[in-house]
């Protein structure tokens, strides 16, 4: 599972952490998704949103699916989230 990780590197501190915001929370999320797996309504709510998303690109689609129940938090509409999620999720995995 390790290898589709970029920025937990089974870390016990996260290195990001004051340096740089987004890569500290995507580091915590690594770190999460490493100690506790996927959730199965995560993943439902993805792909009931997130329809045939870089399904080759290494990167399981429960950590996918926790990235978007995160990004979706902040969103105040699940349409315009959608293209905003694929890009976010583009600049930093893609």
């Amino acid at each position: 599972m390790m290898q589709f990780f970029r920025y937990f590197k089974n870390e016990s501190e996260n290195p990001f952490e004051g340096k740089d915001q987004d890569k500290a929370m995507l580091w915590f999320y690594e770190q999460s998704y490493a100690s506790m797996g996927d959730d199965k309504d995560q993943i439902e709510e993805y792909r009931c949103y997130v329809k045939e998303f870089r399904e080759d690109d290494g990167v399981p689609e429960g950590f996918k699916a926790l990235l978007f129940n995160r990004y979706m938090k902040m969103a105040f509409s699940v349409v315009d989230a959608i293209p905003e999620f694929k890009t976010f999720y583009e600049e930093y995995y893609g």
